[in-house]
């Protein structure tokens, strides 16, 4: 039998100091509702850092993608680039992961 291969993305972000804890939840939110707006994304996950361990990074998200090809997709797709470009300015750092597992 085959093994199923699993594609993820995982990004985490440090905002910028004086944004407000409002528009990081719209973040978040938007970052989720990609779900259902992409067709490539299996399934998401986001949210808010609760340890001290962090460095700093205060948000992050996970997503599955159907295939490692998806990735591709999903970054160009115009509803992430919307979000790229809403959110990145707000960004004093992000990091992402993509790796197959």
């Amino acid at each position: 039998m085959k093994k199923k291969i699993n594609n993820w993305d995982i990004v985490i972000v440090k905002f910028n100091q004086g944004v407000d804890e409002k528009v990081k939840q719209q973040a978040v939110e938007d970052i989720l509702a990609l779900k259902n707006k992409i067709p490539e994304i299996k399934k998401i996950s986001a949210g808010v850092n609760f340890t001290d361990r962090s460095k700093g990074y205060d948000h992050g998200w996970v997503v599955e993608l159907e295939k490692k090809e998806g990735l591709g997709v999903y970054n160009e797709h115009p509803e992430h680039l919307a979000y790229v470009t809403k959110y990145r300015p707000l960004f004093a750092d992000l990091i992402a992961v993509d790796y197959e597992s």
